[in-house]
């Protein structure tokens, strides 16, 4: 026996209704789970003050705030909500790597140099251990004209820069006699003394003193492990932190952190020391020309303050950007 019963007619409007329907829901559940992982992210990237390991999700606090953002546009957009979101994903992430080159341009004037201070401009330059491009290494030395510069993964082929730049920089400081030390401190003002220490639970570093011009100002350059070897980053930044307590006087530390302002290493050096975070700026990688994270610092004193904003070099061959930034230090 057939069934006689038809299924209704659907009219060309209602069908039309539907069609549109259907678009405007599109890319809501996309933009859902987007939305929850940058969420997650973000929370993540927190839990590194409960367990060392999950600090790795703090690298990538601000790319995680981008994708929260993105999708969180996204999903109330009325139609298109994928290439909303993508776009501003896109923009994002281009704006993370185009904020350091941007603030470059001309340092801001944060404050005028006060009776009793001396101006020094101080920078660090993660040079990249095996980076063949050895002139223009030595040209963004000279073009940055710091007066104190910390070097990290200065490779053998990088070590005959010391004696080209010692017209620039006579007084200068290596450890490259120490096993995994490939640190160095050049300097154009007189050091007291100089050390360096590697094979300890701190990070390899090379420590050098100024004289009273300078208030014995105390300068630390350091290079710690990175993710995976976290717990043992950790355990290198606690030794960093306990030894720099040891110190008399303002200091100021420097170099290649492997963390980024929002990680636990760096608030514990901060929070232990007392020193103060002066950067932001990402510095890392400089392959496509948009550094994502800032993982390169310079820590300082109570005392010493900011005359100029951050700003960041040239690449010259190297993964990383050098930092570089202007600083009043008290002479007394």
């Amino acid at each position: 026996m057939n069934d006689a019963r038809a299924s209704p007619a659907v009219s060309p409007a209602e069908t039309q209704r539907a069609l549109r329907k259907r678009r405007r829901g599109g890319g809501r559940f996309e933009c859902n789970v987007g939305l929850l992982i940058g969420l997650g992210g973000l929370a993540a990237s927190r839990l590194g003050h409960l367990w060392i390991a999950f600090d790795v999700f703090s690298q990538f606090t601000l790319q995680f705030a981008v994708v929260t953002l993105a999708f969180a546009i996204g999903r109330i957009m009325p139609r298109g909500r994928l290439l909303v979101a993508f776009l501003v994903l896109v923009a994002g992430i281009g704006g993370i790597g185009a904020w350091p080159h941007a603030a470059s341009r001309e340092p801001w004037v944060m404050s005028e140099l006060k009776e009793g201070e001396r101006a020094i401009t101080v920078a660090s330059f993660n040079s990249l251990y095996d980076n063949e491009q050895v002139e223009a290494v030595r040209a963004e030395i000279e073009r940055l004209d710091a007066d104190i510069i910390t070097l990290v993964e200065l490779g053998p082929n990088k070590h005959g820069l010391l004696k080209v730049l010692a017209e620039r920089y006579p007084h200068q400081a290596e450890c490259f006699a120490m096993d995994y030390c490939h640190l160095a401190l050049l300097s154009k003002f007189p050091l007291e003394n100089s050390s360096a220490r590697t094979g300890w639970d701190g990070p390899p570093m090379i420590v050098a003193k100024l004289g009273a011009e300078f208030g014995g100002l105390t300068i630390i350059g350091a290079h710690t492990l990175r993710f995976p070897h976290a717990l043992a980053q950790f355990r290198q930044i606690k030794a960093l932190s306990g030894f720099i307590d040891t110190l008399p006087g303002h200091k100021l530390v420097m170099g290649d952190f492997n963390a980024t302002p929002f990680s636990r290493i760096t608030s514990t050096l901060a929070n232990q020391t007392g020193l103060r975070r002066l950067t932001w700026l990402p510095s890392w990688p400089s392959h496509v020309h948009l550094p994502q994270m800032a993982i390169d610092h310079i820590f300082a004193s109570p005392g010493i303050r900011a005359l100029e904003s951050e700003r960041i070099g040239q690449s010259a061959g190297s993964d990383h950007y050098p930092i570089i930034i202007r600083l009043a230090v008290p002479a007394n």
